[in-house]
């Protein structure tokens, strides 16, 4: 009997531990992994999901771009052919829907140039999905 109420407190006690959260980092690691792969692939309609519908974006030129149709007209003029590597980062939650996200990506030309760039996301949480809600860019100093 004792064996049984044993394996039942085990079974009960399985079931009530809840599944581990990502934290900050990990939830921005992933926005920005995807990020990544969107960028590489070049689909713009991809792109334009990953950000809020009033998203502002300064990247590579020294436009601001703002809203789902800046974000598209900005990745449509980007140079066909280059990669993107995403490098180490840092990620803070300021709230329980906001995550502030700071670090570096590689881009890679066709002809093989290394482009090293800082990356700034501000991530919100819209109906349980990160979007990204702001973008800056920047070249790393020499």
């Amino acid at each position: 009997m004792h064996k049984l109420i044993a394996v039942l407190s085990l079974v009960a006690a399985l079931f009530s531990i809840e599944p581990a959260k990502a934290g900050p980092t990990e939830d921005a690691a992933a926005v920005r992994a995807q990020w990544e792969q969107v960028y590489n692939s070049g689909d713009v309609d991809k792109f334009v999901a990953l950000y809020t519908k009033d998203a502002l974006l300064f990247g590579s030129t020294a436009q601001l771009f703002t809203g789902s149709e800046g974000i598209r007209t900005y990745f449509t003029k980007l140079p066909v052919g280059i990669q993107a590597k995403m490098g180490d980062q840092q990620a803070i939650a300021v709230g329980p829907n906001v995550l502030l996200s700071s670090g570096f990506a590689d881009f890679t030309l066709k002809n093989g140039t290394v482009l090293p760039f800082r990356l700034t996301f501000a991530m919100v949480k819209v109906d349980g999905k990160w979007l990204i809600a702001q973008h800056h860019g920047s070249p790393v100093p020499k």
